[in-house]
């Protein structure tokens, strides 16, 4: 069923035959995922995230530069864009009261951009896109940078902004054609990818939100936040993009028949697993971003990825670790942008 046939709320099951007389182990394939809600962080979590907190302010004068440095090694930082005075008031997409505001100026979103990843990687279409049109592995930092800048810009920027971001992607969908592995045409501005990419971002953005955030969503912002990006799947081509959290786990089990672990999907995991491009001192720290996007996928993935279930001790240093930078780091470029465009103190 396509997309846009979809009623809202409901649970697409698997396309296909279903046989009365498959075996069980098979059947069970064909059974609907049990209703997911992302979980907030516990008691234990909460406690790191204060110390990390407190560390990070208490630190803050004295780390801060040299952290910050040590990080430019592996990329710029995003610089604050200059005003331009035809966007002055312009509260862009979503503005200061939205729910994306408040989730996107967070550092869960560090999280967030590589569960993302990792879950469209189960796309073997999706991540054949990926991996021959554009040189993930030579070029992670500048992917991820340019990712991290549409992510950001079109919640935070002009409205116009907004629009011109959605129009270059849709531009590069249009080039990024081709025969998968498994000999499937694909094509990235196929209507069933774009809406893949779009529930995958958003999902692993409000898992990490409701994970690792200072102040994670409630169950009914979980609704109002995939209501508010629906904006953006719409101005890159989804058909109908989900508008509540149920809508957006009923997409999820519409492509859940689709996902797979491919060769594509297992090198690029493998290689955020460990990437050889992070220095020595860096790996530990790597160790828990990566444990904590871990745990911010749906249980499909985790399945397919033969996770085992995340260590409390690596959770609780990956919010300790997001709490602690968020002290040493500042506000988002894109974020301060919109506050001056505004007026914002």
């Amino acid at each position: 069923m396509a997309p846009s046939e979809r009623a809202p709320g409901t649970t697409v099951p698997p396309v296909g035959r279903r046989d009365a007389a498959m075996r069980p182990a098979a059947a069970a394939v064909w059974e609907p995922e049990p209703r997911w809600v992302p979980p907030t962080p516990t008691p234990a979590e909460r406690v790191a995230g204060i110390a990390g907190g407190l560390f990070g302010a208490a630190s803050a004068p004295v780390v801060a530069g040299p952290v910050l440095g040590a990080m430019s090694a592996l990329g710029p930082r995003p610089s604050r864009r200059a005003l331009d005075a035809a966007e002055l008031g312009d509260p862009g997409w979503f503005g200061p009261d939205s729910v994306a505001w408040r989730v996107h100026a967070d550092p869960s979103m560090l999280v967030a951009g590589i569960a993302a990843f990792t879950l469209q990687a189960l796309h073997p279409l999706a991540m054949a896109g990926v991996a021959e049109h554009s040189a993930f592995s030579e070029d992670f930092l500048g992917r991820t940078q340019r990712t991290g800048e549409f992510v950001q810009g079109v919640v935070f920027g002009s409205s116009a902004r907004a629009e011109r971001l959605c129009q270059v992607v849709r531009g590069v969908h249009r080039s990024v054609v081709g025969i998968g592995p498994d000999g499937r045409p694909y094509a990235a501005d196929d209507p069933d990818l774009l809406e893949w990419v779009h529930l995958a971002e958003y999902l692993a953005i409000a898992a990490a939100n409701r994970r690792f955030a200072l102040h994670p969503m409630t169950v009914g912002e979980l609704d109002r936040y995939i209501a508010e990006v629906a904006v953006v799947g719409e101005a890159t081509g989804v058909v109908d993009p989900p508008r509540s959290w149920d809508e957006l786990l009923a997409a999820l089990e519409h492509h859940r028949p689709s996902l797979a672990v491919g060769e594509y999907a297992a090198r690029g995991i493998a290689f955020l697993d460990d990437p050889p491009i992070l220095p020595a001192v860096a790996k530990p720290a790597w160790r828990a971003v990566w444990a904590g996007a871990g745990a911010c996928l749906p249980p499909v993935a985790r399945r397919l990825l033969r996770l085992p279930p995340p260590r409390p001790g690596e959770l609780a240093a990956c919010r300790g670790l997001l709490r602690g930078f968020a002290n040493l780091g500042g506000e988002p470029a894109e974020l301060a942008a919109a506050k001056a465009r505004l007026g914002l103190p």
